[in-house]
């Protein structure tokens, strides 16, 4: 059983699409957090995209807050709807009641063992539900997380990626109590980057996430001319997928301790990687740094 906790946002679109070529919807739950837009605009797009390539799957919203702070957004980045202001209806499936956090939680006593989660968005709802389930981090068989700048190539503030910034206190609830995880950070992304027809090449294909995936590119070359004139362009959140469902296209990665600061100063939201080899209570981090290029396309191709 896969759990997918996502802010759509149009690269999480990318990532979700993969999910769904690769994992039969009975094995695939999707949970929405606030994180690139408001929580009613994700668990929507989640809904439309679903609705569209996987209308079996289980959908759950989450947490609409971070655990503390004000919330943020990259509505800048992914426009105000998350879907670079896509026209299309409203979905007309609807999450179901439980919360995404009570859902998680149950999930793992469900699949003890066998229940893997892939985080592309704030990690609120992870942190709630270990505290609603304290034994969580041993249910999990593992997580993978797209999060976190250890060079501190900030995207959300002079040094802090946005996912960590945007609930830094959950992600070190996350870290600090978590095994089995793998991290997909920012630099990793900005270390593999794609040439436009690279990018167009993972949705040229006839299925209905390459075609969706396809109008949601041209719409957004249409109307954003900064996008438009790019010609190198990253995906953090398909990485972090392409780690997670087909861990053989990883071609190196190191374990080390992972802290976030959250002390609202200057470091607020930084990802620390602790390189010593000091003992610790908490659980080493698999940090990638390099994927097999043939491989890592063909996992992202939909």
């Amino acid at each position: 059983m896969y759990i997918i906790d996502t802010d759509p946002g149009l690269d999480d679109a990318h990532a979700l699409a993969m999910a769904c070529r690769m994992l039969p919807p009975e094995q695939l739950v999707i949970t929405t957090v606030a994180g690139n837009v408001g929580l009613g605009a994700v668990t929507e797009n989640a809904a439309w995209l679903l609705e569209q390539w996987a209308p079996e799957v289980a959908l759950y919203a989450g947490a609409a807050l971070p655990l503390s702070g004000a919330p943020v957004d990259a509505a800048h980045i992914h426009g105000d709807d998350g879907l670079a202001g896509f026209p299309r209806e409203r979905a007309t499936r609807r999450p179901h009641s439980e919360h995404a956090a009570v859902a998680i939680a149950k999930l793992a006593r469900q699949h003890p063992g066998t229940l893997r989660i892939i985080a592309l968005g704030p990690l609120t709802n992870l942190a709630l539900a270990i505290a609603l389930e304290p034994g969580l981090p041993d249910l999990v068989a593992d997580l993978t997380i797209m999060g976190g700048s250890p060079a501190q190539h900030g995207n959300a503030s002079l040094n802090a990626e946005f996912n960590i910034f945007a609930d830094p206190v959950a992600a070190e609830v996350v870290f600090a109590r978590m095994r089995h995880v793998t991290l997909l950070t920012w630099d990793a992304s900005l270390a593999h980057r794609f040439s436009r027809a690279e990018l167009e090449g993972f949705w040229a294909g006839g299925s209905a996430p390459a075609r969706t995936l396809r109008a949601l590119h041209e719409h957004r070359i249409s109307n954003d001319p900064e996008y438009a004139a790019n010609t190198d362009f990253g995906r953090p959140d398909p990485l972090a997928m392409a780690a997670a469902l087909a861990p053989g296209c990883i071609a190196s990665a190191r374990e080390h301790r992972v802290r976030v600061v959250h002390d609202g100063g200057l470091a607020h939201g930084v990802t620390v990687v602790d390189e010593r080899d000091a003992t610790s209570d908490r659980a080493p981090v698999r940090l990638i740094d390099a994927f097999h290029a043939d491989a890592l396309r063909t996992a992202l191709t939909v």
